[in-house]
């Protein structure tokens, strides 16, 4: 028989007592943090970053299934739909979750772009700088709170560590040039969509946001993604259609009007097109 699944994905949010933004643990066979896997498939409101130290790791990102080994370094993004699999006995990680507010802009941009290319492997000058700012953070994290400037110091930590995670993903992309500025409309661009994806369909209505000519957003973004404009925007909203049809109970007509269509025709035409099946076909091949 199936698994159930809830109606609606749960969201998980850092507890509004957390004085900064942030939880941090080592887990291992002697530490653990919990049955990761008693929480099933859910979001978060805020970002997680995950070193792996040793061992070997599944988990389920949106649709994809990702394969960990340590040393590797993984980065999830708000929003993104992630679910704790399988683990081997001698896994040991760090766990990092961090409010968006805490993670720089430049950072954010770069994180938004590797968003779903899931764990990468890491050098070993990589694995040591990263592994002692998890411990420099863990002990921050631990002292108590009214020690002088605690606030302040584990804000700049969190920018120094996130700075070091973008960097290293950033030198796993292979580019060391400076953001240009079609790679900063490029980036604007997916966080705006990432935002509004749901009430904002043309791509008119994003080239009127950042004040550019269509024209120009669409030869813009396709030279920095190999895609116009008009492929985001039906890559977006199908993705989360994906993550609703596949993580809940909601009908193909729930889904649509969920994600902004009123004609639920229309939108199952539209999922077809771009994932070369039927809502109804997806839902039914991906659980079984």
């Amino acid at each position: 028989m199936p698994v159930r699944r809830k109606t609606e994905i749960p969201i998980h949010r850092l507890d509004k007592d957390n004085p900064v933004g942030l939880k941090i643990h080592g887990i291992d066979s002697t530490k653990p943090y919990a049955d990761a896997r008693a929480y099933g498939a859910h979001r978060d409101d805020h970002y997680v970053f995950i070193l792996f130290i040793k061992g070997t790791c599944c988990m389920r990102i949106d649709t994809q299934l990702h394969h960990a080994a340590g040393p590797a370094l993984l980065s999830i993004l708000p929003g993104q739909v992630h679910q704790y699999l399988t683990s081997s006995d001698d896994a040991a990680v760090w766990f990092m979750a961090a409010d968006s507010l805490l993670v720089g802009e430049p950072f954010q941009s770069m994180l938004n772009e590797v968003a779903h290319i899931g764990p990468v492997p890491l050098t070993p000058g990589q694995f040591t700088s990263l592994e002692g700012m998890c411990n420099v953070l863990s002990r921050q994290f631990e002292a108590v709170d009214t020690v002088p400037y605690y606030k302040p110091v584990m804000h700049s930590l969190v920018t120094a560590f996130t700075g070091i995670v973008a960097g290293v993903f950033k030198e796993y992309m292979g580019s060391d040039k400076q953001v240009q500025r079609g790679a900063a409309i490029t980036n604007t661009f997916r966080q705006l969509l990432a935002a509004h994806y749901k009430t904002m369909k043309s791509p008119a209505d994003y080239a009127a946001k950042l004040n550019l000519s269509l024209s120009y957003l669409n030869e813009t973004v396709k030279i920095h993604t190999g895609f116009p404009v008009s492929y985001w925007i039906q890559q977006e909203t199908m993705m989360e259609a994906r993550r609703l049809l596949y993580y809940s109970q909601l009908s193909i007509k729930e889904v649509a009007y969920q994600l902004g269509y009123d004609d639920p025709t229309y939108f199952s035409r539209l999922f077809k097109k771009v994932v070369d099946l039927t809502p109804g076909e997806y839902r039914k091949n991906h659980r079984e």
